[in-house]
């Protein structure tokens, strides 16, 4: 399985505009996952050194998704009420439509 080093961590971190290390063993845990999920998507294997512009922002904006701060489908103030979306939005999947391949 794939081992991100600081600099794809990095990467990943500035796309989603972090600046603190905080969140460093949420990104290193979770990006192999991710990528995982774009190459299954799009039916082939990526490289984890050389990735295409819409897969990492594919991988940014999931990873984003999944810290709660993207996915807020509604809120109210009067009595503190949340609701987020759970599953991945097809609008994120769109950043991967070029690199998809038929299955046959």
């Amino acid at each position: 399985m794939w081992q991100p080093t600081t600099e794809q961590v990095a990467t990943f971190k500035a796309l989603n505009g972090e600046k603190s290390a905080k969140k460093d063993g949420y990104y290193i845990a979770m990006l192999p996952s991710v990528l995982e999920r774009a190459n299954e998507h799009c039916n082939q294997t990526f490289k984890p050194e050389s990735l295409p512009g819409g897969v990492q922002i594919f991988i940014a904006k999931v990873l984003q998704f999944n810290e709660q701060k993207a996915g807020l489908s509604s809120r109210s103030m009067g009595t503190v009420s949340y609701s987020f979306e759970a599953e991945i939005p097809q609008s994120l999947y769109k950043h991967l439509a070029p690199f998809r391949k038929l299955r046959w």
